[in-house]
């Protein structure tokens, strides 16, 4: 069991020391398991990425652009909005927020490029929508 625990991390940070491919976070990203929010981010090739959000009643709250930077498997966003699906309707003046900075990691979840922001891990994450 000790074996495989180490052969285990010996694999995560040989990808984590690796990186990801860049060209594999562009695009758009949806929420998983929202209910209250619709949200996407979209990451563009130009450092900017472009962030949507609309409440459950699908009026469309925050739609503004802002910059991040790449390191290996971690993105820092500028100008965030952290969205942990709050009630919008209720509370329509908490998008307003977007002055802050997040760092968050790449990770694979059912097979696609996530990314989550949380407070736990696996907490209110975004899938890369596949386009075909």
């Amino acid at each position: 069991m000790l074996d495989e625990i180490n052969s285990l991390f010996s694999f995560l940070l040989f990808i984590s020391c690796k990186g990801i491919d860049e060209d594999e976070v562009y695009g758009k990203y949806y929420p998983v398991s929202y209910n209250n929010t619709f949200d996407t981010i979209i990451i563009k090739k130009d450092g900017k990425y472009r962030r949507v959000v609309y409440d459950k009643m699908k009026r469309k709250l925050l739609d503004y652009e802002s910059t991040y930077s790449l390191d290996a498997n971690s993105i820092k966003f500028e100008s965030f909005y952290f969205n942990l699906d709050k009630n919008l309707v209720a509370f329509p003046d908490d998008v307003k927020d977007v002055d802050m900075t997040f760092s968050t990691f790449f990770e694979e979840i059912d097979g696609n490029l996530s990314l989550c922001f949380g407070y736990h891990e696996g907490e209110n994450c975004y899938k890369k929508l596949i386009s075909k």
